[in-house]
């Protein structure tokens, strides 16, 4: 079963942070309150890829190694 949200429950959580990609400056993710863990998250402009500690809204480069 797939869970579901309306965009007034939405509406109504606090907005936490927009972590903001280093390179371009664009958000990467909105983070609401009572957010914990770490989120993968490709920037769609510049297309690097990024670790966002949602606990502290640090934004983290992956670096990708051969």
């Amino acid at each position: 079963m797939i869970k579901t949200i309306t965009q007034k429950q939405v509406q109504n959580m606090k907005l936490k942070g927009k972590p903001r990609c280093p390179a371009c400056g664009i958000p990467l993710s909105f983070i609401y309150e009572g957010s914990v863990g770490f989120s993968s998250e490709k920037c769609p402009r510049c297309k690097q890829e990024y670790l966002v500690d949602t606990g502290s809204l640090e934004v983290i480069k992956i670096l990708k190694v051969s």
